[in-house]
């Protein structure tokens, strides 16, 4: 289960030397999609007729006569051509000069008619209607299209982190100029979408000529991620922003001028520790630094590989250090990997299942993730606990996310849902894998936006997960018996 925050963290985790990454958050980018009035020229392929009169006017067959002999049609077939091509001003149709020649007209390009020659297109300007996305944080339009953006609501729904536009009045005319229009539909995407009165098919093409008014325009998002990176030894933060999976240098640098941190109230504070482990799996857990070393090697080349298939160098890499990594039955657990092991727990999970998250914020208990939840529940013989609250007052959760859980533990007898007053930590406890962290399993996303840098502790050891997991339910089953 790879979203684009996961696939963006495991990616760019090392984008900043001398920084960690703390965590990857979906974001959420302003955008207007506007309504313009242009004035814009399609252009289209010529009639074949057409076209074969201005290649032959061109070679110096200028009667209609003689164009019609090479083509091998009839006299009327190339009248209604030069016609046609008279109306669009790419021929002149006048008498010979010449007295020997009395009564014959003389077919001839006019100017444009010479450029038409040479691409075989034609033009005609319209008054048209165009719809174009603009970014407002780079202040700029882009080739975004409209399926792309969200409303405002999905992305606060969501636990988006909104970011700050360059500038909050409306878009002027001046800021749409037909050549960054144009530039950006380009010789690959001179497609556009227009209304019914002027609407290119098939190979057609359009040039905006002029932008008249801007007639509507409304507030979307376009969905990204940012990063958040600590610095190792000093106090400093640095935010990335990726589009599309790509980092994008334009918005850093955009976030950066429009306030940084300050902008989206982003603050990362000192870790409140992980909880002790037991001495004897302490001295078994690999670092941080091995592990992130496995998992750059790991992520190299996909973790499927087709049956027959010959590795390359690289691949056989690759897939020696998932294994490396797969055989660490006690290791570092970096900050960013928490939300995507919790979701392989959700996917994974067959036998039983227990979370204890401090606070339940309604951007992580999504419907979503309780789609995800009932599938989990559905498996034979699996039991389930979530356990919330440790330290915490009814207050501090949000009523969505607890009235979800709590529907899903009326509607399914393998789950319990219940307020711990106990001060367990935050372990996660799936089949025999344990988490040991101080991670906010469901408050990790949502309005606050204060990280830490969390590092937690992932042990497969058999032993170690069944006495865990015994403790965890018997605290969390005696809170459902008082």
């Amino acid at each position: 289960m790879t979203d684009a925050t996961i696939i963006a963290a495991r990616r760019y985790s090392e984008l900043h030397p001398g920084y960690q990454l703390v965590t990857a958050q979906p974001a959420a980018i302003p955008f207007s999609w506007l309504t313009l009035e242009v004035l814009a020229q399609q252009r289209k392929p010529l009639p074949v007729v057409d076209e074969f009169v201005l290649r032959l006017c061109r070679q110096g067959v200028d009667t209609i006569d003689g164009v019609a002999g090479v083509l091998g049609v009839g006299g009327d077939a190339v009248r209604t051509a030069v016609a046609r091509r008279l109306s669009d001003e790419h021929l002149d149709y006048r008498p010979d000069p010449g007295p020997e020649h009395h009564g014959t007209r003389r077919i001839s390009l006019t100017r444009s008619g010479t450029v038409a020659a040479e691409d075989l297109q034609t033009s005609s300007p319209q008054r048209v209607t165009h719809p174009q996305g603009f970014d407002r944080l780079l202040w700029a339009p882009t080739a975004t299209r409209r399926f792309e953006l969200i409303g405002r609501k999905d992305a606060t729904t969501d636990g988006m982190v909104i970011l700050p536009a360059k500038r909050t009045r409306d878009v002027t005319t001046d800021e749409v100029t037909p050549r960054a229009i144009n530039r950006l539909l380009g010789p690959a995407h001179h497609q556009v979408p227009v209304t019914d009165e002027y609407r290119p098919g098939g190979s057609e093409r359009v040039d905006v000529l002029a932008v008249d008014a801007v007639t509507r325009q409304y507030l979307h998002y376009l969905p990204a991620v940012i990063l958040v990176f600590a610095a190792t030894g000093f106090d400093d933060v640095r935010l990335t922003v990726v589009v599309d999976d790509i980092v994008s240098t334009p918005h850093d640098q955009a976030l950066a001028e429009a306030g940084g941190t300050a902008a989206v109230k982003i603050r990362v504070e000192p870790s409140v520790g992980e909880p002790a482990l037991p001495l004897q799996l302490a001295v078994q857990r690999a670092p941080h630094d091995t592990v992130r070393g496995l998992q750059r090697r790991a992520d190299t080349t996909p973790a499927a590989i087709e049956p027959g298939r010959v590795l390359a160098a690289d691949d056989e890499d690759a897939a020696t250090a998932r294994a490396e990594l797969a055989a660490l039955t006690v290791r570092s657990v970096p900050s960013f990997e928490h939300p995507e092991l919790l979701a392989t727990a959700v996917a994974s999970a067959r036998r039983r299942f227990l979370l204890v998250a401090p606070v339940l914020r309604a951007a992580v208990v999504t419907d979503g993730l309780i789609a995800q939840l009932e599938v989990m529940l559905r498996r034979r013989d699996l039991v389930a606990r979530i356990a919330y609250g440790p330290g915490h007052p009814d207050h501090s959760h949000d009523a969505d996310a607890l009235e979800r859980l709590t529907r899903l533990a009326d509607t399914h007898d393998n789950l319990s849902v219940v307020c711990v007053g106990t001060n367990l930590a935050h372990d996660l406890i799936f089949d025999d894998t344990w988490v040991n962290t101080s991670f906010d399993w469901l408050s990790f996303r949502g309005p606050d936006r204060v990280y830490r840098r969390e590092e937690g502790t992932l042990i497969r050891s058999a032993t170690a997960v069944d006495d865990r997991y015994a403790h965890c339910a018997s605290e969390i089953d005696l809170a459902i018996i008082t």
